[in-house]
């Protein structure tokens, strides 16, 4: 089996257990489910989506660490940068798109072009990963 078609199986089983048991697997299983779906969430719904809609902060927190520990930091900085952008601006107070700034927007999307398709070429890191975890 690929590395793309066991991070497929993997993802698909982590789906069936259901989002909200995600925090009882493992940190290795925690990452590569955080990082396939925010590249689904992407292509699905933008890359402001994933903080607008997807993922709370906790959540964002472990695919930003899960990121820099497959040696993406410059990922996971993009990440955590339109987080911090969105504290700042008061959007997890809120919880309301609408009231984020034009500026923070702007910020956030131009990240999401800088992160491009790079979600993608993981597979090989994530079940590095696993079999390492």
């Amino acid at each position: 089996m690929n590395a793309t078609d066991r991070i497929v199986h993997e993802f698909d089983r982590l789906v069936a257990i259901g989002q909200e048991r995600i925090p009882e697997r493992s940190y290795a299983e925690q990452v590569v489910y955080f990082i396939v779906a925010t590249r689904c969430e992407i292509d699905m719904e933008g890359f402001e989506s994933v903080f607008e809609q997807a993922f709370k902060t906790a959540e964002l927190k472990i695919l930003i660490d899960g990121l820099r520990m497959l040696d993406e930091s410059h990922l996971a900085a993009e990440f955590e940068y339109g987080l911090e952008l969105l504290k700042q601006d008061g959007f997890y107070e809120h919880l309301n798109w609408k009231k984020v700034s034009a500026l923070t927007k702007q910020r956030i999307a131009e990240s999401g072009k800088r992160i491009g398709n790079q979600l993608w070429t993981l597979d090989e890191k994530l079940v590095a990963f696993l079999e390492d975890s």
